[in-house]
């Protein structure tokens, strides 16, 4: 990924192999790109690319001369630098009621093959994974008790992966009567005040 460090290595065998050249190279050309003293051991065994970029995309292959001047040339490798994915939508909180379901949404940006996956943690518990889908929506499970849960997703590409914020979905009870009013006889004129509490979430 961008900004990492790679390595490649090439090793040839024969006779006086300590006296053996090493020369990579890249595209063909017959000198290597050192820009801003990021690459290492250019003629060595191993070559060393560090903080990467786009730039340093290309075919890379090592050419192997002995003391007699002969030569031979490694297979080409393919070097591509993806970045890291960028989330430009986090799941947000919700609230709702017993035995009915959240949909949670994740959206990313980014080089290569985008791939998804959410997580829930339970309070103070830890995350554990609830879907491998790969999509950018997820819906809760109705059966989920009373009580908060966080979810988030994670997303990965060939560079590596970013996790979103967490969002908060509240499970709450639906509402029941916990004192009911009362019947009263009063005469004309007079005033009664009737009481009626409820219990459960989000009462109005």
């Amino acid at each position: 990924g961008k900004g990492q460090t790679i390595n490649f290595t090439a090793t040839a065998s024969g006779i006086n192999a300590m006296n053996f050249i090493y020369q990579w190279r890249k595209d063909g050309r017959s000198r290597f790109p050192n820009n801003n003293n990021k690459v290492s051991g250019s003629n060595g065994v191993v070559l060393i690319i560090s903080n990467l970029t786009k730039s340093d995309e290309g075919r890379y292959y090592c050419r192997v001369t002995n003391e007699w001047g002969r030569s031979v040339q490694s297979d080409d490798v393919t070097l591509t630098v993806f970045g890291f994915p960028m989330i430009n939508h986090h799941p947000i909180d919700n609230d709702v009621p017993m035995s009915t379901s959240a949909t949670l949404t994740c959206r990313a940006s980014g080089e290569g093959t985008l791939v998804y996956s959410w997580a829930r943690r339970n309070s103070g518990g830890s995350w554990s994974t609830v879907s491998n889908d790969n999509t950018t929506s997820y819906t809760t499970d109705t059966s989920l008790a009373i009580g908060q849960y966080m979810y988030r997703c994670r997303v990965r590409n060939e560079a590596g992966s970013v996790v979103s914020n967490s969002a908060t979905v509240n499970v709450y009870g639906r509402p029941s009567i916990k004192t009911h009013p009362m019947s009263h006889l009063i005469t004309v004129g007079m005033s009664v005040t009737l009481n009626c509490e409820g219990t459960g979430g989000r009462l109005i």
